[in-house]
């Protein structure tokens, strides 16, 4: 294995991990939910994230009514 074969191997393992980087550290999810998103993204990769962008709800911290 020569040098060009190791970075490109570096660089889909690398292009791999992208989206499921992108779903651990967003807000839009918490506990059990993230876990399905993270086990999606992990089968179907760049779709399974394309599919959680734009299905998964964003979750709001309740406002507190100043009066």
């Amino acid at each position: 294995m020569d040098v060009l074969e190791l970075v490109y191997y570096l660089l889909a393992i690398c292009f791999y991990l992208i989206p499921i980087s992108l779903v651990i550290n967003s807000k839009r999810t918490r506990g059990q939910e993230k876990n399905f998103w993270l086990i999606v993204t992990l089968f179907l990769t760049w779709f399974g994230w394309l599919l959680y962008i734009s299905t998964a709800k964003k979750h709001h911290k309740p406002k507190h009514n100043q009066k």
